[in-house]
């Protein structure tokens, strides 16, 4: 029986002395991915905001960045267009006093068709623009997780959202 407790001490101490420490460099790691990632996407938000544009360069430039992390990420990014309409009755044909508000938007999915026709995205003055960035892979500090606890760990550690108003319009 005291053999059996210092094979168990043993494997504790290694526990303790080596597999703590890496979990905790990776949670770091996790840590800092963020910390880049936010200073990222402000930065590609801001320039958009500024500039009332994304060019299929921008676009990219932001992609490789975040790629650097050496983790795979969804972007989903919404542009929001806020319209405004007289209110109508059409029994009668006439306008009414007062106006409707709604927003149009606009999805990455389109915002990249504009890009493969070799244009840029514009935006008005006034519009919305917002942006969610999320892993999609496992980073090691999950990995680590779910095998120290043996347990199913959620795979999106870094998550990023960020928005604004565009201050400038393309000319």
């Amino acid at each position: 029986m005291n053999a059996f407790s210092k094979i168990i001490a043993i494997i504790i101490t290694v526990i303790l002395l080596f597999l703590t420490p890496v979990l905790y460099m990776a949670q770091k790691q996790d840590i800092i991915s963020q910390s880049y990632v936010s200073n990222e996407t402000t930065k590609f938000i801001d320039s958009i905001k500024n500039s009332g544009y994304i060019s299929p360069e921008m676009y990219m430039d932001f992609v490789k960045k975040i790629d650097a992390t050496n983790n795979l990420y969804n972007i989903e990014i919404v542009h929001s267009h806020k319209v405004v309409e007289p209110l109508y009755d059409e029994n009668t044909g006439t306008f009414l006093e007062g106006y409707d508000t709604y927003y149009y938007n606009t999805y990455q999915d389109e915002i990249l068709e504009v890009f493969d026709q070799g244009k840029d995205y514009e935006f008005f003055q006034g519009d919305y623009i917002s942006i969610i960035v999320k892993n999609r892979t496992k980073t090691i500090a999950t990995r680590l997780m779910e095998l120290f606890y043996s347990s199913d760990i959620p795979d999106e550690q870094i998550l990023i959202t960020y928005g604004g108003v565009i201050r400038d319009e393309m000319d």
